[in-house]
């Protein structure tokens, strides 16, 4: 993960309000996910079907359910690709169109 330049990406993002508290939280999340799953986002965020699988993983195998950690690697996703990455059960729709 590129710690650094993400960081530097959420600061500057205008949808987080509480800028130290929540960029500390998104970076926490996502090196968590790396760990504890053993990947490496910037191979996943750069497959569109490695993300949607990911998400899927940490939804079974980190037993998430309010999304805090989903939220993260759409974050690092977007700061990667430029663009949202889309909900989970609209994501084969999305896949075929895009």
């Amino acid at each position: 993960m590129r710690q650094a330049e993400f960081e530097r990406f959420l600061i500057e993002s205008e949808a987080i309000k509480s800028k130290k508290k929540a960029v500390v939280s998104r970076i926490a999340k996502a090196l968590k996910v790396e760990r504890e799953l053993k990947v490496n986002l910037d191979n996943i965020v750069s497959d569109d079907d490695k993300t949607y699988e990911l998400l899927l993983r940490i939804r079974e195998d980190m037993n998430e359910v309010n999304g805090v950690y989903q939220n993260s690697i759409r974050k690092y996703y977007l700061f990667i690709n430029g663009k949202e990455f889309p909900r989970l059960n609209n994501y084969k729709k999305w896949n075929y169109s895009s």
